[in-house]
């Protein structure tokens, strides 16, 4: 088990990474698309790269919709590693929330409070620099989700404590992120192995864990999963941008150096490695808050 000395560490990492990648990735996509640092999810009826880059969105937006009338309104909704507040911004434009974003980095903060100024979403969605894992005052929040961001806390029990101290009965708590598969238990395979520890290295991975450890985590907490959605088959894989970065990683692994850039492109391509040979999953989980028939005491 890690200290807290070693948790804090880790966490240090995560916000370094981030702070340095975080323009660069924003940069690097120029449409609004690009405000949701997240997976392009290529689902039934996705026509076009905005509506891939939505599609987790619009799942969440599902999720409001089934549960907004058991809450008051504006709908209290809180992300969990909200990178620039895409998501946010995207249900704020079709739901009436009062959105609270919180990150490690205080560069997507600073990102994020510009863009809700410039959308005019600002009484809507505010943004805190805080630790997911050890919450500031948000208040009690109907919905929590998190957005590729479960992974990079390095304790996934207390994760699963702190969202859950939050979230009212029947409010619902949202993970989409990958999660080691069945077969990754069992593979001796050398080169899956090395893929893993280049994607834990180079994304800052807490927490890779399968969805039945995540289960035991949630019931603990009072959490049961309801709905499991395996995202995977709708990735668009070895596109020619991820072969031409697989190319510069396979040079470049001789060369004496390491920035947070280069990580983003490790862990890049090692994440592309495990999806393809099956090692992790890209899936979007839905656990309830104290629901009926939970086992939970």
């Amino acid at each position: 088990m890690q200290t807290q000395t070693e948790h804090r560490g880790f966490l240090n990492g995560v916000r370094a990474y981030y702070d340095k990648n975080t323009p660069r990735f924003v940069r690097a996509h120029e449409s609004a698309v690009a405000k949701a640092i997240h997976r392009e999810v290529w689902g039934p009826g996705v026509r076009n790269e905005r509506e891939a880059f939505e599609y987790v969105n619009a799942l969440v937006l599902r999720t409001l919709e089934e549960v907004a009338s058991r809450f008051p309104s504006p709908l209290p909704v809180l992300d969990l590693g909200c990178g620039v507040g895409g998501t946010l911004f995207y249900l704020a434009a079709r739901i009436p929330i009062d959105g609270v974003g919180v990150t490690l980095s205080p560069v997507g903060v600073r990102i994020a409070e510009d863009l809700a100024r410039e959308t005019g979403l600002t009484p809507h969605c505010r943004f805190v620099e805080a630790n997911y894992l050890e919450l500031p005052a948000v208040g009690m929040r109907s919905v929590v989700y998190a957005i590729e961001s479960f992974l990079h806390g390095p304790d996934p029990a207390q994760f699963f404590r702190s969202a859950a101290a939050v979230i009212p009965d029947g409010g619902r708590l949202i993970i989409c992120d990958d999660f080691l598969s069945e077969s990754a238990a069992a593979s001796q395979d050398r080169k899956g192995a090395r893929n893993l520890a280049d994607f834990r290295r180079g994304w800052h991975v807490g927490s890779l864990i399968s969805i039945a450890q995540a289960e035991v985590h949630a019931r603990s907490s009072g959490l049961r999963l309801i709905d499991n959605q395996d995202l995977t088959p709708y990735l668009r894989l070895r596109r020619p941008w991820d072969r031409l970065i697989a190319a510069f990683v396979n040079l470049g692994r001789a060369l004496p150096f390491r920035s947070p850039w280069w990580d983003s492109w490790v862990g890049g391509h090692a994440i592309q490695r495990c999806l393809l040979t099956g090692l992790i999953r890209y899936h979007f989980l839905t656990f309830e808050k104290g629901c009926a028939g939970s086992d939970v005491p």
